[in-house]
């Protein structure tokens, strides 16, 4: 090297060697078939069936979970249950939780029982969606345990409204996913009565507006919901019947209408539509004192449908009129909300206000878990009013595909890397000679 020359910063010092271009092309040569054959070593260690292995860690962060629900504290056991939940709404444990049906069925019923809110109202909001991922063969057996724990809940009135809200709505679906006996249904439904009831018209017709009336609003608003999801399961005459003959007629439930709460006259409106909708046969023939009862409430429907009161809050004057709007729209027009929803590879479609409330009621329940369970759970696809056929999960077939590609494109970009930085160190050092 000349006097005075100093080395550059990048220069390496192999720099010095000399290097023929044949050898160049030579190790090329070697380093893409090494790349290649390291690419596809490190791939047959990566792909040695992937799916397989996330799915075995899966079910141990699952059987971990169940483990911790014998956790001394109340808010461990709480914690637990909510982490539980949140885990089984990501994928399917097919037969896992089959062989603990008796343990999930005692900590969900014990926490029902003796829990505090806490503890009590995350058990009530596991309790459909481990039915349903303990699969067919415990089923059953679990409903059987757990559904009175969560009647009585429902009824317990030292628990939180917000628990109890949360008790009525996870019985509800409970009961209309797996329970096939009618007299349990109405037995139910009579207890949803008994709750929603507090928001009923006093004797003189008046409006209760005590702040008791406000606060139970939602609790009121969740056991009206639930009972309007469980009388399409009656059959049309069967529920003519029963709003014909018992508690609550379609006179009371268009009383109301007029309840301080929003929550209560949302929900009774919506329980309005469905009872009209369950009780008209094909043809669109109702019973001409149930049609007289419905047109006697067309005007309380049209003034909720453009209340504009300014002592309301504006959404919930927004949130009033757009709901009330499509069942004044109903009850004069005929016209009937419709929905589709994307599971997988098929499509769940409803065109009436009970399918859109079932579909509402177990998205709210089940979460992401609708997707995974739907291939799988006949009860739920009934639900769903998807076909009786399981279909090959497809889906899974897909995210396993995808993830395999994932994996293959780090595999090879690695590879790709690493053949790039030694040609580029092989270049620089036959350009600098």
């Amino acid at each position: 090297m000349p006097k005075g020359k100093k080395k550059g910063k990048y220069e390496h010092k192999r720099t010095e060697q000399a290097y023929s271009s044949d050898e160049d092309a030579g190790i090329d040569m070697t380093i893409d078939n090494m790349s290649e054959t390291s690419a596809q070593s490190d791939l047959k260690s990566i792909h040695d069936d992937p799916e397989s292995e996330i799915q075995e860690k899966f079910e141990d962060k699952v059987l971990e979970l169940i483990e911790s629900l014998n956790a001394r504290s109340n808010a461990a056991r709480a914690t637990a249950f909510v982490s539980l939940r949140a885990t089984l709404q990501r994928r399917a444990v097919d037969g896992l939780l089959a062989s603990h049906r008796a343990t999930l069925a005692d900590h969900v019923a014990r926490a029902l029982r003796r829990g505090k809110d806490g503890e009590k109202k995350a058990a009530a909001a596991i309790a459909p969606l481990l039915a349903l991922q303990i699969g067919e063969d415990g089923t059953e057996e679990f409903v059987r345990e757990v559904r009175p724990a969560l009647i009585a809940a429902c009824t317990d009135k030292s628990a939180s409204l917000d628990t109890r809200t949360e008790c009525c709505s996870s019985l509800s679906v409970l009961c209309y996913l797996l329970e096939d006996d009618l007299n349990e249904i109405l037995e139910v439904m009579r207890m949803y009565e008994t709750i929603f009831s507090g928001s009923y018209l006093k004797g003189d017709g008046s409006v209760k507006v005590s702040g008791a009336a406000v606060e139970a609003g939602a609790a009121h608003a969740a056991a009206l919901d639930a009972w309007a999801l469980l009388l399409p399961l009656l059959a049309p005459a069967h529920a003519l019947a029963l709003l014909t003959h018992q508690a609550p007629s379609f006179h009371r439930l268009g009383d109301l209408l007029e309840a301080v709460s929003l929550e209560v006259r949302m929900a009774a409106g919506t329980a309005l539509a469905i009872a009209y909708e369950t009780v008209t046969d094909e043809d669109g023939a109702t019973d001409p004192a149930v049609t007289a009862l419905v047109d006697a409430m067309l005007p309380r429907l049209t003034e909720l449908a453009r209340d504009s009161h300014k002592f309301r809050a504006k959404r919930d004057r927004k949130l009033q009129r757009a709901t009330f709007r499509d069942i004044l729209k109903y009850f004069e027009e005929g016209e009937v909300p419709s929905m589709s929803v994307r599971l997988g590879v098929e499509t769940a479609s409803w065109s009436s206000w009970a399918g859109v409330a079932s579909y509402g009621a177990l998205a709210a329940a089940l979460g992401g878990a609708l997707q995974a369970l739907a291939p799988r759970s006949p009860a739920l696809r009934a639900a769903l009013g998807l076909s009786d056929v399981l279909p090959q999960p497809m889906q899974l077939t897909l995210n396993q595909t995808k993830l395999e590609r994932h994996l293959q494109n780090n595999a090879a970009r690695k590879a790709r890397t690493l053949a790039r930085k030694k040609n580029r160190d092989k270049r620089s050092a036959a350009l600098a000679m």
